[in-house]
C-alpha cells in the first residue's frame, strides 16, 4: 500500500506528509494493520511479525505521534549496540538534527548517557529502564512505552528481569503501551497480560526462501510454506564453507552472511576465505578508512587485510567506529562476505542477500551439544533480504549428520515457539527489593498482587493454579530474608526499604551480592581508607568472585580462556584480598587478573599471553565488572556502612579504569576522544601517548602538532585529537540544566538559576553569591573583593559550620579544571582557620587527576557546577535543610550526588 493511502484512527495529512519525508514511500503488511488499529491514536497493541517485516517503524510513528500531542515517550531495547543506533537515528529523526525538531531525546545505556536527563524521548536498555524506574527518572504514567524486541520475554536470563518491569510499568499505569516482538505462538497471551490490541501479521513483504543443503541436494522452502521443493544445480558440498560461499557469489546471491560460533571462529574464517581472493580497489579503499579509525588491536591488522579482498568479521569486540566503517560498507556495496557472531542478528539492519548457517550444533562453551534454537534461527535468518533493496532473500542451512538433517527440516516449517514466562527464574528476592524500594509494594499482600499482575500468573492462573500457591510461599521466604539482611525491615505488616536496601535495589545487584559486599566494606573499610591502591586487585577479584558471576543463576558470564593458566592463582596469593582466594576456580583467578591487566592499561596481546582471556572477550568482560564496582560505590555511599566519602570516590574512579581499560591520568583524553569520534583512538594509543608523557588533555595542548602526527601515525587522526581537546566544554552537556531551570521557574528565581549556568570567570562568582542568598539560615561574605590578594572567593558560615569556597571556570583548551587550580583553595586558605572546610566549586568538571588527588585527601572537597546547582535548590525548595547541605558541601573528597538529602530535582512531584 502506498503511504498516501494509509488509513486509520490518528492518521492525518500531518503524520503522512513526516512519513514521506522520511522517504517511506509504501507500508508493509504489519504497518498497515497497526495503522488500521490505532498506532498513531494512543492505542495499546502488542504487534507481532517476522523479522525484517517493518515492526520499527510501528513503534516510531507512536514516538512521533506521543510527542506531537506533548507526551514523554520511552522507546526500549534489547542491546546497548542497538540504543545507541537508535539514539542516533532518532536525534535525526525527532531532535535535533531534524528539519523540524519535535522534541529532545536522550539516551542511558548505564555505561553511556546522552542527552538530557529529562528527555521528552529517552532510548534505554531493558535493564537500565529498571533503574531508571526506580530512582523516579522514568515517569510511564504520562508516556508512551515502546517495547522492542518483546520476545526476550522468553529468555530464561533476560526475560525474568524484563516481565518484572513490565509488570511494574503495567501496574503504575502508562498511557499507551506498544510492543514489537517477532512471531510467536502465543501472543495473545502478551497482549492478554499487558491489556493490548494484538496485531498480527505473517507476512514478510521481501520472500525468504530456506534451503537446505545436504548430500549434493538443494531443498528450499518458502518461509510460511509447509513444504517444499528439490532446486535445480544441487549444492557444493558443504564441510567446506569457503566453496559455499564462492557458489553463492557465482549464483549472484550476494552479499553473504555466514553466521559463526564465536569471534574467534569468525576470524578464522573470514582470514582463510579472503586468502583465496584478490585484492581489489574498493577494498583497498575500505581498508585505508579502517587504518583511520582502527586502534592497533589484536584483530585490526587482519580486519584491514580481509577488507582489501572485500571480506569482514564483525564480533562484539570490534570498536564503534571500526563497525561502523564496516556496516557501512555493506550498506554502500563494497563488501561481498561477512562472517559474524550471532550478536548481529540484535536489530542491525544490514543489507544481506543470503544467511548461511555454518552449524547448527553448538560445539563450545555452556551450549555444547545443543542444537541452535527455532527462535534463533528465525531472528538471524531474517536478516536475509532488505526491504527496497532485494526482491528475495534466502536462508541456507548446512546439517552434518542425519541428526542436524532432522533438525534443520523443522526450523525451516511455519511453526512458531511458545513463550512462556521465565519468572520462576528470578531471583525473587531482588524483584520484591524492588517492589519495595519503588513503592509499589508496601506489605505482602501487595507484594502478591504484584505478581498477580505477571506474565507468570497470567499463563499459570487457568493451567496449573497450585504453582501460585509455591510462589506465594517463595515470596514469604524471600521478605524474611530480606529483613534478616537488613535490607528491607518488616515493621507491623508494612514493609520499608532501608538505605542498603534502596542503595542494593538501586545499583541493580542481587541482593545476596549486596550482602557480600556490604559485609566486605564492613571488614576492609577502614584498610581502603589508608592504602586504597594496594587494594584495588583485591577489589576486581571481589567483584569477580560475586555471586553475579558464580551464582547457580548467574547474571554475568565469565569468558573461556583458550588454556587453564595456574599462574594466575598464584598472582593472587601474592595479593590482600577482601575474600578468600579460591584456588579451585582457575578461570576466575584468570579473568580477575586480566581486568587488572587491562585496568592497568595492558595491550590486549599481553593480556592475552599472561592470562589466556582471549583479547576479543576482554572488553566485554570489563563492562560487566565495572558495572558490579559500580554497584559496590552505591552501597558505599549508604550511611550505615560508613565509608567515607574519599573511600567511596575511589571505588567509583576503580570503577571507570576499568570500564575504560586505562590509568586515571588517561581517562579525560579518551573520553573526550570518543565524544568527539576522533578516528582510531582508544586505549591502546592513548597509553602510547602517556608512554611518551602525554597524559592529560593539558599534554595533549602543550605537544607539538608533528610530535602528535608521528606519535598517532595519522595526520588526520592528531589533528582531530587536537580540535577535540580544544574544543570540547567539559566532558559533555549537563544533563541536569533543564530540571534546574524547571526548578528554578517554580521557585521563582528562574533568572538566578540561568545566570549561574551561563556566566563565567568574576559574573559567575557574583552569580553563585545571588543565588546562596536566597536562602537567609547563612551568611555569605564575598572575601575576594578585589582588594584583598591571594584569598578565597567566599566564606560561607552557618553556625559552627564554615566553609571557604573557590570557584572556578573554564570552558575550552582544555574543557577542565586541572589540578593547580583545583587546589588553589588550599594554599589562598592557608592564613585562615583549620577548622574552615576548603572547597573548590568547579564549572563544568575537573580532571580526573584532581579527582584522583582529591580522593586521597581529608583536606578540601571538589564540587561540580551541576551537582552544587542541584543541592542548592533542595536547599531552596525546601526539601533539603541549609545545615545537611553544608555538612554535606564539607565532606572531604569529591561530593556525590549519592549522598545528598532532600528530593531531587529531576524527579517529578
Amino acid at each position: 500500500m502506498r503511504t498516501t493511502d494509509a488509513q486509520g484512527p490518528g492518521v492525518d495529512a500531518w503524520l503522512l506528509q513526516r512519513l514521506r519525508g522520511w522517504g517511506v514511500d509504501w507500508l508493509t503488511d504489519v504497518q498497515q494493520r497497526a495503522l488500521a488499529a490505532g498506532a498513531a491514536d494512543g492505542r495499546n497493541l502488542v504487534v507481532s511479525a517476522p523479522t525484517s517485516s517493518g515492526k520499527t517503524l510501528v513503534g516510531e510513528i507512536a514516538v512521533l505521534c506521543a510527542l506531537r500531542a506533548g507526551l514523554r515517550a520511552i522507546y526500549l531495547v534489547s542491546h546497548k549496540a542497538l540504543a545507541n543506533q537508535k539514539y542516533l537515528d532518532f536525534v535525526a529523526r525527532f531532535g535535533e538534527g531534524a528539519v523540524e525538531p519535535i522534541g529532545s531525546v536522550g539516551l542511558n545505556t548505564g555505561d553511556r548517557t546522552e542527552g538530557d536527563i529529562d528527555a521528552q524521548l529517552m532510548v534505554a536498555t531493558y535493564e537500565k529502564a529498571l533503574g531508571l524506574f526506580l530512582s523516579g527518572q522514568l515517569r510511564p504514567n504520562n508516556a508512551l512505552v515502546v517495547a522492542d524486541e518483546l520476545q526476550i520475554l522468553g529468555e530464561s536470563g533476560r526475560g525474568p528481569d524484563i516481565e518484572a518491569l513490565c509488570s511494574a510499568l503495567r501496574q503504575r499505569g502508562i498511557r499507551q503501551f506498544v510492543a514489537l516482538t517477532a512471531t510467536v505462538e502465543n501472543p495473545e497471551d502478551i497482549a492478554g497480560w499487558m491489556v493490548c490490541d494484538l496485531v498480527r501479521s505473517t507476512h514478510r513483504d521481501v520472500p525468504l526462501y530456506q534451503e537446505i543443503w545436504y548430500g549434493g541436494r538443494a531443498h528450499r522452502t518458502k518461509f510460511g510454506d509447509d513444504s517444499g521443493l528439490d532446486v535445480p544445480g544441487g549444492a557444493t558440498p558443504t564441510n567446506d564453507i569457503g566453496a559455499v560461499v564462492d557458489h553463492l557469489l557465482r549464483l549472484d546471491r550476494g552479499p553473504v552472511l555466514v553466521f559463526t560460533e564465536s569471534r574467534g571462529e569468525a576470524v578464522t574464517f573470514a582470514t582463510s576465505f579472503g586468502q583465496r581472493r584478490p585484492r581489489v580497489g574498493v577494498g583497498i579503499e575500505v581498508a585505508e578508512q579502517l587504518d583511520l579509525f582502527s586502534e592497533p588491536t589484536e584483530s585490526s591488522d587482519r580486519l584491514r587485510e580481509n577488507a582489501e579482498r572485500r571480506v569482514a568479521f564483525h564480533t562484539a569486540d570490534l570498536s564503534p567506529q571500526e563497525r561502523q566503517v564496516i556496516e557501512g560498507g555493506f550498506t554502500d556495496g563494497k563488501f561481498e562476505v561477512c562472517f559474524a557472531t550471532s550478536t548481529l542478528a540484535a536489530g542491525v539492519n544490514f543489507p544481506f542477500r543470503t544467511i548461511v548457517f555454518s552449524k547448527l550444533t553448538y560445539r563450545w562453551g555452556a551450549r555444547a551439544g545443543s542444537p541452535v534454537g527455532r527462535s534463533d534461527y528465525r531472528n538471524m535468518s531474517g536478516r536475509a533480504g532488505r526491504l527496497g533493496m532485494h526482491s528475495e532473500g534466502f536462508a541456507v542451512l548446512l546439517p552434518q549428520n542425519n541428526v542436524e538433517l532432522a533438525h534443520a527440516n523443522m526450523l525451516v516449517l511455519p511453526d512458531n515457539d511458545r513463550l512462556n514466562s521465565q519468572l520462576v527464574n528470578l531471583s525473587i528476592r531482588k524483584t520484591i527489593l524492588t517492589l519495595v524500594a519503588s513503592g509499589l509494594a508496601s506489605s505482602f499482600a501487595e507484594v502478591m498482587t504484584f505478581f498477580e499482575n505477571t506474565l507468570y500468573w497470567y499463563q499459570t492462573l487457568n493451567r496449573n493454579p497450585a504453582k501460585l500457591a509455591t510462589l506465594a510461599a517463595e515470596s514469604r521466604s524471600a521478605v524474611d530474608w530480606l529483613a534478616a539482611n537488613a535490607l528491607i525491615r518488616d515493621e507491623a505488616d508494612t514493609l520499608l526499604v532501608t538505605s542498603l536496601g534502596n542503595a542494593a535495589a538501586m545499583s541493580g545487584l542481587l541482593p545476596a551480592t549486596a550482602v557480600q559486599l556490604a559485609a566486605m566494606l564492613h571488614i576492609v573499610g577502614p584498610k581502603l581508607t589508608a592504602s586504597f591502591d594496594e587494594w584495588i586487585p583485591g577489589l576486581i577479584y571481589a567483584a569477580c568472585a560475586s555471586d553475579e558471576f558464580r551464582t547457580e543463576r548467574p547474571s554475568r558470564f565469565f569468558p573461556f580462556p583458550s588454556k587453564s593458566n595456574y599462574e594466575s592463582v598464584t598472582f593472587w596469593g601474592t595479593k590482600p584480598l577482601p575474600v578468600q582466594l579460591d584456588r579451585n576456580d582457575v578461570k576466575l583467578a584468570q579473568c580477575a587478573h586480566a581486568i587488572v591487566l587491562y585496568a592497568e592499561g595492558l595491550a590486549d596481546r599481553k593480556i592475552a599471553y599472561m592470562t589466556q582471556v582471549p583479547g576479543g572477550t576482554i572488553h566485554r568482560l570489563a563492562l560487566d565488572v565495572a558495572w558490579v564496582l559500580d554497584g559496590l560505590h552505591k552501597l558505599s555511599t549508604t550511611p550505615d556502612l560508613g565509608c567515607p566519602q574519599t573511600v567511596s570516590n575511589q571505588i567509583a574512579m576503580l570503577a571507570r579504569r576499568v570500564r575504560w581499560g586505562a590509568p586515571p591520568e588517561a581517562l579525560d583524553v579518551l573520553r573526550v576522544a570518543e565524544r568527539h569520534s576522533v578516528p582510531g583512538f582508544g586505549r591502546q594509543r592513548a597509553m602510547g601517548l602517556v608512554a611518551q608523557g602525554i597524559a592529560t588533555l593539558h599534554d595533549v595542548l602543550a605537544t607539538a602538532k608533528d610530535r602528535l602526527v608521528q606519535l598517532l601515525r595519522s595526520e588526520p587522526r592528531a589533528l582531530a585529537l587536537l580540535d577535540a581537546v580544544s574544543s570540547a566544554v567539559g566532558l559533555g552537556p549537563s544533563r541536569l540544566a533543564s530540571a534546574h531551570r524547571k526548578t528554578g521557574h517554580e521557585l521563582g528565581i528562574e533568572h538566578l538559576v540561568k545566570a549561574c549556568d551561563e556566566a563565567l570567570g568574576t559574573e559567575y562568582e557574583e552569580a553563585v553569591v545571588a543565588l546562596l542568598q536566597v536562602e537567609a539560615a547563612w551568611a555569605v561574605t564575598v572575601l575576594d573583593d578585589g582588594t584583598r590578594a591571594n584569598v578565597p572567593d567566599l566564606l560561607i558560615a552557618l553556625g559552627a559550620q564554615q566553609i571557604l569556597l573557590e570557584c572556578k571556570t573554564c570552558t575550552k583548551s582544555p574543557p577542565l579544571i586541572k589540578k593547580e587550580e583545583a587546589w588553589a583553595v588550599i594554599q589562598k586558605g592557608a592564613d585562615f582557620d583549620p577548622a574552615m572546610r576548603r572547597v573548590t566549586l568547579g564549572k563544568p568538571a575537573f580532571d580526573e587527576t584532581s579527582k584522583k588527588k582529591a580522593a586521597a585527601s581529608m583536606d578540601i572537597t571538589l564540587i561540580e557546577h551541576s551537582i552544587f546547582m542541584e543541592g542548592l535548590l533542595r536547599v531552596h525548595g525546601g526539601t533539603l535543610s541549609a545545615a545537611d547541605f553544608m555538612t554535606w558541601l564539607g565532606n572531604p573528597g569529591v561530593a556525590e550526588l549519592e549522598r545528598l538529602g532532600g528530593c531531587p530535582t529531576y524527579i517529578g512531584k
